[in-house]
Parts: structure tokens; sequence; C-alpha cells
């Protein structure tokens, strides 16, 4: 695993009716794609750079709605993250997460894997 793999902190965050979006220090992954097990979902997914909009650590951003049904708000707790083909899958007791772009295969790496504090923030 490298060096980026332990210090990138994936947080879901998802308010009910409204996301947080973009804002400064949060680089949006253009094209992502993230999905519920097989399902696609829409969904924003941002790098947000610690030091920026009030970020204590660099981190992954997931927002969408549809995540509601994986995590209430506050709910969190330690979680497998996988690299696969083009992105990562996140294991949830019951569910999978993809999220598909280029990008996160640099951070984590396909067959690579890592444990880490995910939480549904609202807001």
């Amino acid at each position: 695993m490298t060096i980026k793999a332990r210090a990138f902190l994936i947080y879901l965050t998802i308010l009910k009716s409204l996301m947080t979006g973009p804002g400064e220090g949060k680089l949006l992954l253009k094209n992502a794609k993230t999905f519920i097990d097989e399902k696609e979902i829409k969904a924003d997914v941002y790098i947000h750079i610690k030091g920026f909009s009030l970020a204590r650590v660099t981190h992954l951003d997931i927002e969408s709605e549809e995540l509601n049904k994986i995590l209430k708000p506050k709910e969190g707790g330690f979680f497998s993250i996988h690299g696969i083909d083009g992105g990562i899958e996140i294991r949830f007791e019951r569910n999978r997460v993809k999220v598909l772009h280029e990008f996160l295969n640099e951070v984590l790496e396909k067959g690579e894997k890592t444990r880490t504090w995910i939480i549904k923030r609202p807001g």
C-alpha cells in the first residue's frame, strides 16, 4: 500500500435534501461513477484538501442522497476499502459502494486494501 493510501481518509458526506457541493479546497472528480451494489447512483465525488472548508484531513467526499440507505446521519465505523479495476470499492456489512475514477487507483491500486473510518456527515 502506498503512503498516500494510508493517509487517505474516506467520508460519505450526505444530506437529506442538500449536498455541501463545491467549495474552496474541494476538487471535483469529473466523470466519476458511483454504484451501490450493481446499481449506478447519482453522486458528486470530491477530493477535499486538508485545511480548506473546515477539513481536518484530506479525504474523499461522496455526496449522494442514495447513500442514506447505507448509513444514517452521524453513523460510522471502520470498513474495508479495496482497490479495484478503475477505482475503489467500500465494503459495508450489507452493501458495497464502488466509485470508479482513474485517479483513485493512484491512491489505492488494484488488489490493495485498507481499512478506514467512514462516517455519514449531515453537512
